[in-house]
């Protein structure tokens, strides 16, 4: 960019002694038949010089054409006919007509330039709100189909008309916390400190509308590369994995942790993990269970192209993990 400002300056001021030298020449031809309106030509140049270089050139092409009119009129025989200080009326309005082309030239050059940034503003403004739109779209859409795969996950369940009650119960606590869900991931307050924030919000009031207060969360969630799509997923499986702590890890003690890590392995992948530290899982992880948590949990890592994973932590406790493929 300054390399091309530079060729457009230098540019400016080549084109400017150039329409000086030839309005010097033109002068010169002139000045039999044009007599004392030689430098009538002076204006052409100072004019061009405005147009392509700007007012320095401009300026600088006036200073030279006010000195050579100023000559011409001293010189003779113009300074036998016109006697001091006749000479500087032609000169004074020589001066005071191009000060002013120059500046008019530049005004309407500064004024198209300040319309042209609107227009570039404008054009930008409404790109922005054309793809903030789309965005708003897709994100919809993805609720939709969120809350689609939740609904086929419980209707699943129904076997008869009790178990439809408990379902329906269940599917009104999961789309709260699908709510719940897109308003801390979009919660402005929170935009600044990314996925983390969301997450310990998010798990922090999942635990206190459970009446958990007593349970201590950590959570460690870098910037790692998330599309809005893959976050309300990961946080779904958050909300599961904690839901089902308060269920098996803390159900007949008082306190606990929480601890909520999101991080990329040495191979790139990355890797969401929930860890409580109660009991654990004692025999072999419920992989193939039924539960609607575990389902929910499954979906959402098919949902990121992951897979679930679960294990007995080795400080203790369970461990939920989706493994995400690495970002492209």
């Amino acid at each position: 960019m300054l390399v091309a400002t530079d060729r457009t300056r230098w540019v400016g001021w080549a084109v400017g002694a150039a329409a000086f030298a030839a309005a010097w020449a033109a002068a010169h031809g002139l000045a039999g038949p044009a007599g004392g309106l030689t430098f009538v030509t002076f204006f052409l140049a100072v004019l061009v010089a405005s147009l392509v270089g700007g007012w320095a050139p401009a300026s600088v092409v006036a200073i030279a054409s006010v000195l050579v009119v100023l000559a011409w009129f001293l010189a003779p025989p113009q300074a036998e006919r016109l006697h001091w200080p006749l000479p500087i009326v032609p000169v004074g309005l020589f001066a005071a007509v191009a000060g002013a082309q120059i500046a008019l030239v530049h005004g309407l050059t500064r004024a198209v330039a300040r319309l042209e940034w609107k227009r570039a503003q404008i054009e930008a403004l409404r790109e922005s709100e054309h793809l903030m739109f789309r965005e708003l779209q897709h994100r919809i859409a993805n609720g939709i189909q969120l809350v689609a795969s939740l609904l086929s996950l419980e209707a699943d369940r129904v076997e008869n008309t009790e178990d439809a009650a408990i379902v329906l119960e269940d599917a009104v606590t999961r789309l709260s916390m699908i709510a719940t869900i897109h308003r801390r991931l979009n919660d402005p307050s929170l935009g600044e400190a990314g996925l983390e924030a969301a997450l310990r919000v998010l798990a922090r009031e999942i635990l206190d509308a459970g009446g958990r207060e007593d349970v201590e969360l950590h959570v460690v969630a870098p910037r790692l590369a998330t599309t809005p799509a893959d976050a309300t997923s990961l946080a779904m499986f958050v909300a599961e994995a904690v839901t089902n702590a308060m269920k098996h890890a803390f159900a007949d003690r008082e306190g606990g942790v929480v601890e909520i890590t999101f991080a990329e392995t040495a191979e790139g992948e990355r890797r969401l993990t929930v860890r409580d530290d109660g009991p654990g899982f004692g025999t072999e992880p419920p992989e193939g269970g039924d539960s609607l948590g575990l389902l929910v949990m499954r979906s959402m890592a098919q949902r990121l192209d992951g897979r679930l994973e679960m294990a007995d932590d080795p400080r203790g406790g369970a461990a939920v993990m989706v493994v995400l493929p690495p970002a492209g």
